[in-house]
This record gives structure tokens, sequence and C-alpha cells, in this order.
């Protein structure tokens, strides 16, 4: 009876292992990426994505190039962006997790003045109510780093962050913080606190 037991779960990890390795990848990753595209769009984000890219054998890691966004009151823009997915996770909480990389990027509101970074990490954690980023860490000329909760919508629905950048950016900061869409809260000058 052990033998069979393990030549089904020898089997089993065999067509496991042929699926992870021959799964058209790269289509997923291009499907996806039209997906995004297309879910921007009906939220009024117009979203662009130049390239994409799939590596890894187990772990895959799913890359896209030359990303931009244009939100109502702001723009971004990434050179390039990583996704990797942990499906063990995933599959145990029936939630899509996965780890959020980006190179050089930048962010420039309707003030234009601009908020770039070198590089930038964070944990994703999506469910059918929203998506939540703990770990935040963007790290250059801007730094940010705490968590923020959004909502299936794409608003912030809560956020803890440490913001720091050049004092030039604080008249912007002081003008979003007017509006009242988050609370900002200025600790010194290129130092901010946002908050929801």
């Amino acid at each position: 009876m052990r033998k069979y037991v393990a030549g089904a779960a020898a089997a089993l990890a065999g067509i496991v292992c042929g699926v992870i390795i021959f799964f058209p990848w790269k289509t997923a990753a291009d499907t996806a990426a039209n997906l995004a595209v297309g879910f921007a769009a009906e939220n009024g984000i117009f979203l662009t994505i130049s390239s994409s890219e799939v590596d890894g054998i187990f772990s895959k890691r799913f890359s896209y190039g030359g990303v931009a966004a244009d939100f109502p009151v702001f723009r971004l823009a990434l050179r390039e962006a990583s996704f990797t997915p942990s499906m063990i996770s995933s599959l145990l909480s029936r939630k899509l997790k996965c780890r959020i990389e980006t190179g050089r990027g930048s962010l420039v509101p309707v003030t234009r003045q601009s908020l770039e970074w070198d590089s930038g990490s964070a944990r994703l954690t999506l469910s059918g109510g929203g998506a939540m980023l703990d770990d935040i860490a963007l790290v250059g000329k801007t730094s940010l780093t705490g968590r923020a909760e959004l909502s299936s919508e794409g608003s912030l629905m809560r956020a803890e962050l440490l913001l720091r950048t050049s004092p030039e950016m604080d008249r912007a900061l002081e003008l979003a913080k007017n509006l009242g869409v988050v609370r900002l809260t200025k600790i010194k000058e290129g130092e901010w606190r946002i908050q929801k």
C-alpha cells in the first residue's frame, strides 16, 4: 500500500512541476497587464505598460517595464515594477499575496514638483474588498515608509505613512493638507506623517 501511495505522490508532484514549468507564464503576465490597464481605465486612470517579462522556475517574478499612470491629480512613472507571488501563502489564505519591488520612479502632482525615488518595495495582499500594502519602503530623494489600505476601486481607505522629501515640496503638501483628502501632519521641514 505504501508503494502505491508513494507512487501516486511522485506522479502528482511530477504533474505539478510540469504545470509550473510549462505553463504559458509570459501570456499570463501579458494578460494581467491588459486586465490592469482595463481596470484602471474603468476608474478614470490612464495606465500604460511598455513591456513584461517572467523569471524563475518555481518562484515566479513578473516584471513590467515603462509603467506610467495618469491619475486626476498626479502622474506616477516607474522604470520597472516587479511582483513575486507567494503561491503557498496565497493558496492557504485564499488571498493573493506578493512582494512588489520598483526601480527608479517619480510621482508628479498638479503642482509639478516631483517626488522621486531610486527603489522601493512592499508586501501586497489582494482580497475582494481591496488591497493592503505593508512594509512600504521607498528609498531615494523621497523616502516613504509605513502601510496603506486601498478599496476595490483604488481609493485610499487607511494609511499610516512617514514621508521624507525635499523642503521645496512642503508647499505642495500644505496644499494637499488643506484639501483634506488625507490627514497630513508636518513633523519638520521635508518630513510629514500621512494618516487616514
